[in-house]
């Protein structure tokens, strides 16, 4: 076309091009309409795992009798890859199918909605793309990492509790639920001993007891706004997570009976007490999808649903938040639920406390660091006298950064299973 410009006798041999330009052009489309559209699948891991690598795959399938050539996006949320997975060459042989796997490491707990597969598919000729759209609402399910309470070694709870900072817990000789016999020492109570088993023995035995199992703990999980602040990556819901989960474990493991309610404006979720820690899936399944709601908490119907569904005694450990300022909508409920179970409020501080707490002190404070210096001060005896109308209602409580919560819940569910807080 440009030469036409200076050597007009050239515009016949010009038209017969754009003319054979788009003769091929319809042959191409022509055949690539006649060409079976490739069939695309994705598969997905039946569970996957917070901070864990799971493989994802996309399968294609070519039905016609000639090779194709393609270029394939994934589209995939953020959190579970850097980039978006992308091959820019596939060849797909006739008849066969292909799979692409790529790993993918999701940072986030619940499901995680996927979005569609795209290909483009390459003509015969090579002149033009044909798109492809695959299935486009498949969704991840996400799971919290529970594996580290469910390893072979976990069958001694008392190996796994120590190795994340728990203290020994159980102390043997006392309760009224046999264990076991031993030899007679000096010291030992003499209503203890074993008579017939000192007869075939030989020798005085004691009988050794253990505390009493089969108890009920209840774990109440808050998800409600306050719950969605976040720590680096995870919301204090996530650190939440983790402790209900240890819990649950510890006090299974210990033959209790656990159950969860999970509630905000509204009970989200009910599993009544259970023991067994095959019974441990049920907890996780219920709390995969949980996620921060922006309402506020409404303990009075979580109250109201413990009074028709837990009347049993139990220990009732809630992980929650509070404004220190609006404390009365919950410890007038919490008051209730303590004359009849025994209740641990277990507070999840804000980050906003230490990082007040860390700012610079002295005489060369300025203004600004000295203004949050008192207004630190305020929070702080605000949410301690809160915490203090709970206890003398006779609650116990835990005031502590989420970072820390799993060690210290279970040191205290420990010390109040086993211990002098019996």
């Amino acid at each position: 076309g440009v030469a036409c410009v200076a050597a007009p006798f050239l515009w016949p041999v010009a038209a017969g091009a754009a003319l054979l330009l788009v003769a091929l052009v319809v042959r191409d489309a022509i055949l690539l309409r006649r060409t079976p559209r490739i069939e695309i699948e994705r598969r997905l891991p039946a569970r996957a795992f917070e901070g864990r690598s799971a493989d994802l795959e996309v399968r294609l399938r070519n039905p016609g009798r000639l090779p194709v050539l393609a270029e394939v996006f994934e589209e995939i949320p953020a959190d579970l890859s850097d980039a978006e997975p992308h091959w820019p060459r596939v060849l797909l042989p006739a008849g066969e199918t292909t799979a692409l796997r790529y790993p993918a490491t999701p940072r986030m707990r619940g499901d995680r909605p996927l979005g569609a597969v795209l290909l483009l598919e390459r003509s015969p000729l090579g002149l033009l793309r044909r798109r492809a759209t695959g299935p486009g609402d498949d969704v991840l399910r996400v799971y919290p990492d529970a594996t580290r309470f469910l390893r072979p070694e976990a069958l001694d709870p008392k190996r796994v509790l120590a190795a994340i900072g728990v203290k020994p817990a159980r102390r043997r000789g006392e309760g009224m639920e046999f264990e076991s016999l031993r030899d007679y020492v000096a010291g030992d109570d003499p209503r203890r001993l074993d008579w017939a088993a000192s007869a075939r023995r030989g020798r005085s035995v004691v009988r050794l007891y253990q505390h009493e199992r089969n108890h009920s703990v209840v774990i109440a999980l808050d998800a409600s706004r306050l719950m969605a602040g976040r720590i680096e990556e995870r919301t204090k819901l996530d650190y939440a997570v983790d402790a209900s989960l240890a819990l649950g474990y510890a006090a299974m493991g210990a033959g209790d009976r656990v159950g969860m309610a999970v509630f905000d404006g509204e009970v989200r979720g009910f599993i009544a007490p259970r023991r067994g820690r095959g019974d441990l899936g049920q907890l996780v399944e219920m709390l995969r999808p949980v996620q921060p709601r922006l309402v506020e908490a409404d303990f009075r119907t979580l109250v109201r649903t413990l009074a028709a569904r837990q009347r049993q005694r139990s220990l009732l450990v809630i992980l929650t938040d509070f404004v220190e300022a609006d404390a009365a909508p919950f410890v007038a409920p919490l008051a209730v639920l303590a004359k009849r179970h025994r209740v641990l409020l277990v507070a999840i501080r804000d980050r906003v406390f230490r990082e007040l707490d860390a700012a610079p002190g002295g005489d060369d404070e300025d203004a600004l660091g000295l203004y949050r210096r008192i207004v630190l001060d305020d929070l702080l005896r605000e949410r301690e006298v809160a915490l203090g109308r709970l206890r003398r209602r006779g609650l116990q409580t835990l005031d502590l950064p989420p970072e820390v919560i799993t060690a210290a819940v279970l040191n205290r569910y420990l010390a109040i299973r086993y211990g002098a807080e019996r």
